[in-house]
């Protein structure tokens, strides 16, 4: 039985292979986290500390009388099958990754929001992916990036800005 909304992501590098789950978010972020062109996972998961606190595998989940405990989702051995949000494989010797999260598209070059291991904050931190870095499976999301505030993207911003400029009455 798999669990709703999260992604497996493999790592692999020249000499380990590490799968578990994760959030989408958490894909982005190792994705842009290539631009430090790591060679190693630890390399990978030590740039992705600019985008994020903690380990990209830990989440926090209710557990009786513990409450919140923070959980390694690890898979016991190495797997490449989909969880019920898709597969993100990263193979950092090949320079190639297989993107196929669903609903939620990737950018070559952007901004996303530090997570302080609570939540996400309002510092972005811009990135690039080097054009040597294949990115396969999904096409790159060429649409302007949305900023949000704290109750999310504002859906009817257009409206405010047309009662502002007196086009609605």
């Amino acid at each position: 039985m798999s669990m709703p909304g999260v992604v497996r992501v493999c790592l692999r590098d020249k000499t380990r292979q590490l799968s578990g789950l994760v959030r989408p978010w958490r894909v982005l972020a190792l994705l842009a986290a290539l631009e430090a062109e790591p060679r190693s996972i630890p390399d990978l998961l030590v740039a992705a500390q600019r985008l994020f606190a903690g380990h990209p595998f830990t989440t926090p989940r209710y557990d009786g009388i513990f409450g919140s405990v923070r959980r390694l989702g690890v898979d016991a051995r190495y797997t490449e099958r989909r969880a019920a949000a898709g597969v993100a494989i990263f193979d950092l010797e090949a320079r190639r990754v297989l993107y196929q999260v669903r609903g939620v598209g990737w950018r070559r070059a952007g901004w996303l929001y530090y997570h302080d291991g609570e939540g996400f904050t309002n510092r972005k931190v811009p990135f690039a992916i080097p054009d040597s870095w294949r990115v396969e499976g999904a096409p790159e999301d060429t649409t302007p990036q949305v900023e949000w505030n704290e109750g999310g993207p504002e859906p009817f911003a257009f409206l405010f800005l047309a009662l502002a400029i007196g086009i609605l009455a």
